[in-house]
Protein backbone atom coordinates (compact mmCIF):
# COMPACT_ATOMS: atom_id res chain seq x y z
CA UNK A 1 0.00 0.00 0.00
CA UNK A 2 2.88 2.36 0.91
CA UNK A 3 4.23 1.70 -2.56
CA UNK A 4 1.48 2.51 -4.47
CA UNK A 5 0.83 5.82 -2.17
CA UNK A 6 4.60 6.83 -3.07
CA UNK A 7 3.74 6.36 -6.82
CA UNK A 8 0.75 8.16 -6.56
CA UNK A 9 2.61 10.95 -4.93
CA UNK A 10 5.39 10.63 -7.63
CA UNK A 11 2.79 10.43 -10.44
CA UNK A 12 0.72 13.62 -9.41
CA UNK A 13 3.91 15.33 -8.91
CA UNK A 14 5.10 14.86 -12.55
CA UNK A 15 1.60 15.83 -14.27
CA UNK A 16 1.18 18.85 -12.38
CA UNK A 17 4.71 19.90 -13.15
CA UNK A 18 4.13 19.20 -16.74
CA UNK A 19 1.07 21.86 -16.33
CA UNK A 20 3.25 24.58 -15.34
CA UNK A 21 4.76 27.00 -17.75
CA UNK A 22 8.33 28.43 -17.42
CA UNK A 23 8.06 32.02 -17.49
CA UNK A 24 8.27 33.55 -20.76
CA UNK A 25 6.72 30.74 -22.23
CA UNK A 26 4.14 32.49 -23.01
CA UNK A 27 5.95 34.93 -25.77
CA UNK A 28 7.07 31.63 -27.53
CA UNK A 29 3.84 31.28 -28.68
CA UNK A 30 3.81 34.86 -30.81
CA UNK A 31 5.42 35.54 -33.94
CA UNK A 32 8.10 38.18 -34.21
CA UNK A 33 5.68 41.08 -34.72
CA UNK A 34 3.68 39.93 -31.44
CA UNK A 35 0.60 38.51 -33.23
CA UNK A 36 -1.16 35.18 -31.20
CA UNK A 37 -0.91 32.53 -33.00
CA UNK A 38 -3.79 30.77 -30.87
CA UNK A 39 -7.44 31.40 -30.40
CA UNK A 40 -7.10 34.62 -29.66
CA UNK A 41 -6.43 35.64 -33.37
CA UNK A 42 -8.30 38.57 -34.93
CA UNK A 43 -9.87 38.04 -38.35
CA UNK A 44 -8.09 39.11 -41.25
CA UNK A 45 -10.69 42.55 -41.43
CA UNK A 46 -10.25 42.67 -38.04
CA UNK A 47 -6.09 42.69 -38.09
CA UNK A 48 -6.61 45.20 -41.40
CA UNK A 49 -9.07 47.56 -39.59
CA UNK A 50 -6.25 48.17 -36.61
CA UNK A 51 -2.98 47.79 -39.05
CA UNK A 52 -1.97 51.54 -40.31
CA UNK A 53 -0.22 50.12 -42.78
CA UNK A 54 -2.89 48.78 -44.68
CA UNK A 55 -5.59 51.21 -44.29
CA UNK A 56 -6.05 52.07 -47.83
CA UNK A 57 -7.36 48.57 -48.61
CA UNK A 58 -9.32 48.19 -45.10
CA UNK A 59 -10.70 51.50 -46.79
CA UNK A 60 -11.59 50.26 -50.31
CA UNK A 61 -12.98 47.05 -48.57
CA UNK A 62 -15.28 48.96 -46.21
CA UNK A 63 -16.53 51.19 -49.52
CA UNK A 64 -16.86 47.68 -51.56
CA UNK A 65 -18.73 46.11 -48.72
CA UNK A 66 -16.17 43.12 -48.84
CA UNK A 67 -15.15 43.57 -45.33
CA UNK A 68 -18.09 41.50 -44.00
CA UNK A 69 -16.23 38.56 -46.47
CA UNK A 70 -12.91 38.65 -44.58
CA UNK A 71 -14.52 38.78 -41.16
CA UNK A 72 -16.07 35.59 -42.00
CA UNK A 73 -14.82 31.55 -41.28
CA UNK A 74 -12.67 31.66 -44.62
CA UNK A 75 -10.41 30.77 -45.09
CA UNK A 76 -8.41 32.91 -47.10
CA UNK A 77 -4.97 34.07 -48.07
CA UNK A 78 -4.79 37.59 -49.16
CA UNK A 79 -2.50 39.20 -51.21
CA UNK A 80 -2.43 43.29 -49.67
CA UNK A 81 -0.92 45.79 -51.45
CA UNK A 82 1.41 48.61 -49.03
CA UNK A 83 0.24 52.22 -49.03
CA UNK A 84 2.72 53.00 -51.34
CA UNK A 85 1.79 50.29 -53.96
CA UNK A 86 -1.64 52.48 -53.83
CA UNK A 87 0.83 55.71 -54.04
CA UNK A 88 1.74 54.50 -57.24
CA UNK A 89 -1.41 54.45 -58.80
CA UNK A 90 -1.55 57.01 -61.42
CA UNK A 91 -3.12 60.17 -59.94
CA UNK A 92 -7.16 60.16 -59.32
CA UNK A 93 -7.35 56.36 -60.51
CA UNK A 94 -8.08 55.63 -56.47
CA UNK A 95 -10.42 58.27 -56.50
CA UNK A 96 -12.23 56.95 -59.40
CA UNK A 97 -12.43 53.76 -58.29
CA UNK A 98 -13.80 54.42 -54.84
CA UNK A 99 -16.46 56.13 -56.85
CA UNK A 100 -18.10 52.55 -58.00
CA UNK A 101 -17.07 50.49 -55.35
CA UNK A 102 -19.32 47.48 -56.04
CA UNK A 103 -17.89 47.42 -59.84
CA UNK A 104 -13.93 47.43 -60.67
CA UNK A 105 -12.94 48.21 -57.26
CA UNK A 106 -14.51 45.21 -55.81
CA UNK A 107 -13.51 42.90 -58.70
CA UNK A 108 -9.52 44.56 -58.11
CA UNK A 109 -10.34 43.19 -54.30
CA UNK A 110 -11.59 39.85 -54.75
CA UNK A 111 -8.62 39.39 -57.33
CA UNK A 112 -6.25 39.83 -54.40
CA UNK A 113 -7.95 37.13 -52.58
CA UNK A 114 -7.61 33.39 -52.85
CA UNK A 115 -9.79 30.69 -51.45
CA UNK A 116 -8.09 29.01 -48.56
CA UNK A 117 -5.27 29.49 -46.68
CA UNK A 118 -2.55 28.75 -49.76
CA UNK A 119 1.59 28.44 -48.16
CA UNK A 120 3.99 30.13 -50.34
CA UNK A 121 6.09 27.47 -52.27
CA UNK A 122 7.43 27.40 -55.43
CA UNK A 123 6.18 28.81 -58.19
CA UNK A 124 2.06 28.35 -59.49
CA UNK A 125 -0.69 29.59 -60.83
CA UNK A 126 -3.93 29.69 -58.46
CA UNK A 127 -7.79 30.97 -58.70
CA UNK A 128 -8.69 33.96 -57.24
CA UNK A 129 -11.57 34.41 -55.33
CA UNK A 130 -12.19 37.04 -58.52
CA UNK A 131 -12.10 34.14 -60.57
CA UNK A 132 -8.93 35.00 -62.43
CA UNK A 133 -5.69 33.39 -61.98
CA UNK A 134 -2.65 35.04 -60.17
CA UNK A 135 0.80 33.60 -60.73
CA UNK A 136 3.03 33.62 -57.19
CA UNK A 137 6.63 32.88 -57.95
CA UNK A 138 8.92 31.84 -54.98
CA UNK A 139 12.90 31.99 -55.82
CA UNK A 140 15.90 32.38 -53.71
CA UNK A 141 15.52 36.16 -54.73
CA UNK A 142 12.10 36.37 -53.02
CA UNK A 143 8.67 35.92 -53.91
CA UNK A 144 6.57 37.78 -56.09
CA UNK A 145 2.78 37.86 -56.94
CA UNK A 146 2.26 38.94 -60.60
CA UNK A 147 5.20 40.72 -60.50
CA UNK A 148 4.35 42.49 -57.38
CA UNK A 149 7.33 41.51 -54.65
CA UNK A 150 5.87 40.10 -51.24
CA UNK A 151 7.23 42.69 -48.43
CA UNK A 152 8.03 40.63 -45.55
CA UNK A 153 6.40 37.70 -43.54
CA UNK A 154 2.90 36.57 -43.67
CA UNK A 155 0.50 38.00 -40.82
CA UNK A 156 -1.93 35.05 -39.67
CA UNK A 157 -5.36 35.37 -39.06
CA UNK A 158 -8.40 33.62 -37.22
CA UNK A 159 -9.32 33.00 -40.71
CA UNK A 160 -6.15 32.90 -42.81
CA UNK A 161 -3.62 34.75 -43.81
CA UNK A 162 -2.23 38.14 -44.90
CA UNK A 163 0.48 39.01 -47.34
CA UNK A 164 1.67 42.30 -48.14
CA UNK A 165 2.74 42.72 -51.86
CA UNK A 166 4.32 46.21 -53.61
CA UNK A 167 1.65 46.80 -56.09
CA UNK A 168 -2.13 46.15 -56.84
CA UNK A 169 -2.70 43.53 -58.85
CA UNK A 170 -5.25 44.08 -61.83
CA UNK A 171 -7.62 40.77 -63.37
CA UNK A 172 -6.95 40.68 -66.88
CA UNK A 173 -10.35 41.12 -67.90
CA UNK A 174 -10.43 44.33 -66.34
CA UNK A 175 -9.82 48.12 -68.19
CA UNK A 176 -9.79 50.38 -66.04
CA UNK A 177 -10.98 53.58 -67.82
CA UNK A 178 -8.73 56.73 -68.49
CA UNK A 179 -8.70 58.97 -65.26
CA UNK A 180 -11.05 61.93 -66.06
CA UNK A 181 -13.18 59.49 -68.74
CA UNK A 182 -15.72 58.20 -65.51
CA UNK A 183 -18.50 60.55 -65.72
Amino acid sequence: MRTISILLVVAVTILAGGCTGLQGDGDLNRTATGTPVDGDLLTIDGILATDGNHSTFARALDASRLERLLAGSGPYTVFVPSEGAFNRLPPGMLDELMEDPKGNLAEILLYHMVPDEYQISGSETIATVQGSPITIDATDDGVTVNGAEMVGEGTPAANGVIYTIDGVLLPPDIVLPAVGDIE
